[in-house]
């Protein structure tokens, strides 16, 4: 249930005037989900926050639109659960006021590995056949997450991987849990105990990264976020966890920048930042650009639009 790219507003981290608190403003979660191999009545969406808030969910209805309660801007996890409570997808997201709907894809693979945990699995994940009675540990923390009950769900995923020593993903779930508690060493460790066995884990790999941006250990976050590139080149929220890294470790540079503006669509917010490095670049009109951008997608009450339209003034007179 905790795929651990939910629990940071890796925001917090860009130590600016114009980052503020990241994304905090509270806004609608809504989408659609996309398949060609499941039929959407029945489905449920599930999100989930690192320690902020307990996890909404919503049925979707048979066109496959859903709306979750508002919710605090910043990373999530989103699952799709099937009638039985099976999940069939899951993703890292960013609410960020956008006001665009968010279009989840269910490729068919992954229908038809839905006992799978994961957005993809490897060659050594497929090969490796974990024991029943560590895939049935494993399927009680899941249960037991989903009720809130974190204590059993660590318990559980403990048990997992002390039956089945190679099960990545139930170190990647344990990972995740002991980070609800602020344990972020004990989430590391385990992160990286996934990735010892399946090195291409990118759930584990991401989630390695923000944990370690969490810690404040910057250089390693960003090794960690280069890796999760490899396989989720794609991900906006993990060029955002490099970005900010690079920026607070070895400050402005062109990887910064190119990162920013690459996962500004995904996160809104990197634009501030962007606007902030080209500024200090003297490319005024270039980081007027992208405060506009900013503004052009955040709700009239969004927290930072005082500050980014006061900037924007600034960067036009």
């Amino acid at each position: 249930m905790t795929t651990y790219l939910r629990l940071v507003g890796i925001g917090v981290l860009a130590g600016t005037a114009t980052m503020g608190q990241g994304l905090n403003s509270r806004c609608p979660v809504y989408g659609e989900i996309q398949t060609s191999a499941l039929t959407t009545g029945g489905l449920t969406v599930e999100l989930s926050s690192y320690g902020q808030a307990p996890s909404e969910t919503a049925l979707v209805n048979p066109v496959g639109n859903f709306e979750l309660h508002p919710v605090e801007g910043g990373f999530y996890e989103l699952r799709v659960l099937g009638p039985a409570g099976v999940v069939v997808h899951r993703q890292n997201i960013v609410a960020s006021c956008s006001r665009e709907p968010l279009a989840i894809r269910i490729p068919d693979h992954q229908t038809a590995n839905r006992d799978r945990l994961g957005d993809s699995i490897s060659i050594r994940q497929l090969n490796h056949k974990v024991p029943p009675a560590a895939r049935k540990a494993f399927e009680k923390g899941e249960q037991a997450q989903a009720r809130g009950n974190r204590q059993q769900a660590e318990e559980m995923f403990r048990q997992a991987v002390g039956i089945d020593p190679e099960f990545a993903d139930a170190y990647n779930e344990l990972g995740a849990s002991v980070a609800e508690h602020g344990d972020l060493t004990q989430a590391i460790e385990n992160f990286q105990k996934a990735i010892d066995v399946v090195p291409e884990h990118r759930q584990a790999l991401a989630n390695l990264s923000i944990a370690l941006a969490k810690s404040r250990r910057f250089d390693e976050a960003a090794t960690a976020a280069r890796r999760a590139l490899q396989f989720m080149p794609a991900s906006g929220t993990v060029r955002y966890i490099l970005a900010t890294s690079l920026w607070l470790s070895t400050g402005d540079s062109e990887e910064v920048l190119d990162n920013l503006e690459r996962s500004s669509k995904e996160v809104p917010i990197a634009h501030l930042l962007a606007a902030e490095i080209l500024t200090r670049r003297g490319k005024r009109a270039e980081a007027a650009q992208h405060v506009e951008d900013y503004l052009r997608v955040v709700p009239a009450d969004d927290k930072h639009r005082s500050q980014a339209e006061a900037m924007l003034v600034d960067l036009r007179s």
